[in-house]
């Protein structure tokens, strides 16, 4: 591999810590009514030898979407929506993979990890920094993939990415992830902001009690830090 550029080349990959600072949304999929995926809508046609108006179903061969193959027992069925963004397809594809490959706590366990080295703010001054090609950029997440040893499928979606010139969005794919996968394995997310970095038993204490008013499955909580801010929870 060719070496960076003076801006680049002494960036360390750095251990991981734990740090959050993301905000997430979660959307509920519109329902909607539709017939059976094998009929068409009826239509009346008039028999010319009893002169009655008979009505027909016709009948269309089904093909299953995508996804609807994919299975994983600890799970909610995965039916996505129509991706208005690049980064929900791609998303939504490796969920896909992991579920059909039954790899799916170890596909989100590897993007939870790979988003908290993202989060770093070297690598993070890398990415946003115009000065630097997409190809060195690529190269800095390359060395970050190879060097954590990632699952396979999460491996090769951020190759292809880079391969296509889309560093700039392998972020914002893995954060998309992390919202569908929480969804299917229904996970109740927390965001807690405080002034300072909250410690771990405060952080489970609070995931404890929100469970138990929740029922939730399981919770996640997150510490926004701002200095500036009053602390409360979300």
């Amino acid at each position: 591999m060719d070496s960076l550029s003076s801006s680049v080349s002494t960036l360390k990959v750095p251990a991981l810590y734990s740090t959050s600072r993301e905000l997430y949304h979660f959307k509920t999929t519109p329902q909607t009514s539709h017939l059976p995926p094998n009929l068409s809508a009826s239509t009346t046609k008039t028999n010319p030898l009893s002169n009655k108006a008979t009505t027909h179903l016709t009948h269309k061969t089904f093909t299953p979407s995508f996804f609807s193959h994919s299975q994983a027992s600890s799970f909610t069925p995965f039916s996505p929506p129509l991706h208005l963004k690049p980064s929900s397809g791609y998303a939504a594809a490796l969920i896909d993979i992991a579920q059909c490959n039954n790899s799916l706590n170890t596909v989100g366990k590897d993007v939870q990890r790979f988003l908290k080295l993202l989060r770093n703010k070297q690598i993070q001054a890398v990415l946003v920094d115009q000065l630097i090609s997409e190809k060195d950029k690529g190269q800095v997440i390359g060395e970050v993939v190879k060097k954590w040893r990632f699952n396979r499928h999460l491996v090769s979606l951020v190759k292809m990415l880079i391969e296509k010139n889309k560093v700039g969005i392998v972020k914002e794919v893995l954060e998309e992830f992390e919202r569908i996968y929480d969804e299917l394995s229904g996970t109740q997310v927390v965001l807690v902001s405080s002034a300072t970095k909250m410690g771990e038993d405060e952080m489970v204490g609070i995931a404890k009690r929100v469970q138990k008013l929740s029922g939730a499955m399981k919770v996640k909580v997150r510490n926004l830090v701002y200095e500036s801010l009053p602390s409360f929870a979300i």
